[in-house]
């Protein structure tokens, strides 16, 4: 049973995040799981903002326009790489992924079901502890962040991880001991991340239907 954090505590911290510049972030330290599970109750779906935990580290990120205009193009790119190949898959957008037992839990920018779709299809709530781990998952960090989340999506389980910085696109594999970067995603074997760094920035000079074409394009001359 989650313990409830004092009203006051919650305010304080709604109060700061009301203050925050967009892409700053907080961090706090020696912050229990009951508080953080408060406040994701507290604040998610009301303030643009990510929180991530690990082991009693919480940091509250202030999402930016430049944040959201990338993040915007990604599930276009998601579609076209599917459509082209083949798979179906559903996004479960920034659902709040968590795990009690590691101390661990974020929200993902974006993340997909591929192989693991039929498990997920009708759940209506989010459990690591029965539900399968998204097979993929995205994370813009246009600022530098304070907490490094690949620990977190590992002990998550997510198979493949794609971060965004602002200038370069990165792939990485869940192994054994963490992650490893990869110059080819494992989902979709001719893709690199050099490629969609190129549609990311041809969606920022043009517009969205214009970059989805010419991904479009792109793929169907690449793919298997």
């Amino acid at each position: 049973m989650t313990a409830a954090v004092s009203l006051d505590q919650i305010n304080v911290i709604e109060d700061f995040v009301a203050e925050m510049q967009p892409g700053s972030a907080m961090f706090l330290q020696d912050v229990s799981w009951d508080e953080y599970e408060s406040y994701l109750q507290q604040i998610e779906g009301k303030m643009r903002v990510r929180l991530s935990y690990d082991e009693g580290r919480l940091e509250i990120m202030s999402l930016s326009p430049e944040h959201e205009r990338i993040g915007g193009l990604f599930p276009l790119i998601i579609y076209v790489l599917a459509s082209e190949c083949g798979k179906k898959y559903l996004s479960l957008r920034s659902t709040t992924m968590r795990k009690r037992k590691r101390a661990k839990g974020l929200e993902p920018d974006d993340c997909y079901y591929f192989n693991n779709l039929a498990a997920v299809a009708h759940i209506k709530r989010m459990d690591l502890s029965v539900t399968p781990p998204p097979d993929l998952a995205l994370e813009i960090d246009i600022t530098s962040p304070s907490l490094s989340k690949a620990p977190i999506y590992a002990a998550i389980g997510v198979a493949e991880l794609w971060r965004h910085t602002g200038k370069r696109m990165h792939f990485f594999r869940l192994e054994v001991d963490g992650y490893v970067e990869i110059e080819h995603s494992d989902l979709f074997p001719f893709l690199t991340p050099e490629a969609v760094q190129s549609a990311l920035q041809q969606g920022a000079l043009t517009d969205a239907i214009t970059m989805a074409e010419q991904f479009r394009n792109w793929v169907q001359a690449h793919k298997s």
